[in-house]
């Protein structure tokens, strides 16, 4: 596993408060974690501070699962 697939699961597993070892990155954030929106914006602000970047609410309505998040992280990394 890479270092920002390690940093995106634990930014999920601090913003959902669940235990980093029960998401994957097939986890669907939504269906399998949470699909109140506030814990969205906290998971996404969260990926930002940590990873130094920024996705747009509206990109990341599009984002299903962690592995898709990994994925705009590393587009936005470039």
């Amino acid at each position: 596993m890479t270092d920002i697939e390690q940093k995106v699961i634990q930014c999920a597993a601090d913003a959902y408060l669940v235990d980093a070892s029960a998401i994957t990155l097939d986890t669907n954030v939504r269906e399998e974690l949470s699909n109140q929106s506030l814990k969205l914006v906290v998971f996404i602000s969260t990926i930002e501070e940590e990873l130094d970047v920024m996705i747009e609410i509206r990109d990341a309505a599009k984002l299903k699962t962690i592995r898709d998040f990994v994925d705009k992280v590393i587009q936005l990394a470039g």
